[in-house]
């Protein structure tokens, strides 16, 4: 029998950070057995008390026992988007479609705020958070790597409202043009991480100068 869930901002449910932080622990256990090493997957306890302190943060709750049951942050990141991570569900509730009724509340809230785009990040090497974003109207726009253990991740983005009149690019991203528009920007992405980094995921020579151009302009 399925359970009746709630969904509500942690600021209405006042769940304490210390069980967000238990939740997210056992959440991402899969990824610590699959050996993906993100840094976040370390973080203790006062580094995850302070990205929730900046966070906005929506949780899942059981109706009748109050169980934590998902979670899932965002960031609000300039006037027109959001960055949206550390999406959790409890292990024993994975697979029955919490994380997307998250998202569906989530997005209500964002839209009537004028927010018009989410964007977040995945480790490549977790087929099944892929393809959950994949699933749920997520885009793949980037490739990145970073030093950390060749750790290799996909950059996402989810359009949530479109404004053509005030934002004609927005038109870029409704179909059938956001496909395409989507694969350039993947591409544009991969090839210069390929030209400016090793595959250890550090700067090479042409890297270094880049960096430094970008920094002096």
């Amino acid at each position: 029998m399925r359970r009746k869930i709630i969904i509500k901002t942690n600021k209405e449910a006042q769940v304490p950070v210390e069980a967000l932080y238990s939740l997210f622990r056992a959440s991402f256990q899969q990824w610590r057995d699959h050996g993906i090493d993100s840094a976040f997957v370390h973080y203790t306890l006062e580094e995850f008390r302070k990205v929730i302190e900046r966070s906005v943060v929506y949780v899942v709750l059981d109706v009748e026992s109050g169980e934590l049951l998902g979670m899932h942050c965002f960031t609000k990141y300039r006037s027109r988007y959001v960055f949206d991570y550390f999406l959790a569900v409890a292990p024993q509730m994975q697979g029955q479609g919490v994380a997307t009724q998250l998202l569906q509340e989530e997005v209500v809230f964002l839209q009537q705020r004028g927010y018009r785009f989410m964007k977040c990040t995945t480790s490549a090497a977790a087929p099944w958070s892929v393809q959950w974003h994949l699933k749920n109207g997520y885009y793949v726009v980037g490739y990145s790597r970073s030093e950390r253990n060749n750790y290799a991740s996909y950059v996402f983005r989810k359009q949530i409202a479109v404004d053509v009149r005030h934002h004609p690019a927005d038109l870029l991203w409704t179909r059938p043009l956001a496909p395409i528009t989507a694969k350039l920007r993947y591409w544009a992405t991969y090839v210069a991480t390929c030209i400016c980094k090793d595959k250890a995921g550090r700067l090479n020579a042409i890297g270094r100068i880049a960096k430094e151009v970008r920094c002096k302009m």
